[in-house]
């Protein structure tokens, strides 16, 4: 009798990729359809129990998206992140400002930032303390504070 060797695609451990992702087939068409979007009316949430395979399904998406012209910015919210509601949205302005780091506003434009203390500079870069002090100095409640983030670095984003 002939022995096959034939290896085990299970990978024990958060996040690993497996060999072959199977029976994904309809997330990611759901996934491409959210991509394909001109306005967006629709958001998907990715939720499981441990061990299902969510990491891996997004890191198969995190490529798609970028191909598809869109800016990647996630983290991985535990526990201990998501203890305070500020904690989590100091952790999503944290993800978002590697993306946008790289973004510097100058002319009348930066006025829209509202800084006192910036109004001397010709330009603002939005990196982490911009976007934070934004975060800090919004009146409201932290969902707010989010928002106006948000609201204030979208139109020099979204191209």
């Amino acid at each position: 009798m002939a022995k096959f060797k034939i290896e085990n695609p299970f990978r024990p451990g958060a996040g690993h990729m497996p060999p072959y992702l199977a029976g994904r087939e309809t997330e990611t068409r759901e996934f491409r359809k959210v991509l394909d979007q001109t306005r967006i009316l629709e958001n998907p949430v990715l939720t499981g129990l441990r061990g299902l395979g969510k990491t891996v399904l997004l890191e198969t998406f995190k490529p798609m998206a970028i191909q598809a012209g869109w800016l990647w910015a996630g983290t991985d919210l535990s526990e201990s992140t998501s203890i305070s509601e500020e904690h989590l949205a100091i952790r999503l302005i944290t993800d978002l400002s590697v993306v946008t780091a790289s973004v510097v506003i100058s002319g009348p434009d930066r006025h829209v930032f509202g800084f006192s203390h910036k109004t001397e500079k010709t330009s603002v870069q939005l990196d982490f303390a911009t976007l934070q002090e934004i975060f800090v100095n919004e009146p409201g409640l932290i969902i707010d504070k989010l928002k106006a983030v948000l609201e204030r670095v979208w139109p020099h984003i979204q191209k």
